[in-house]
């Protein structure tokens, strides 16, 4: 475990931040898909930088509320 201060998610990702998220959680999904899950999406692929951003902003938003970050 942690400190508090310690690698602490913080409360609000830039875009830019937000966008690099999205996008390597997309390239996660379709290069490697250890879960299997790009069968449910097939015509997910990349992504331009705006849906990136959004796609990372709600990554992190979920992750807050699960209370796992």
């Amino acid at each position: 475990m942690t400190d508090a201060g310690e690698d602490a998610m913080p409360e609000e990702v830039d875009d830019t931040t937000a966008a690099e998220v999205g996008h390597a959680l997309i390239r996660w999904l379709t290069d490697e898909d250890p879960a299997g899950v790009a069968r449910f999406a097939p015509g997910l692929g990349p992504v331009d930088d705006a849906r990136a951003t959004r796609v990372g902003h709600a990554v992190v938003e979920l992750l807050q509320h699960l209370d796992v970050a």
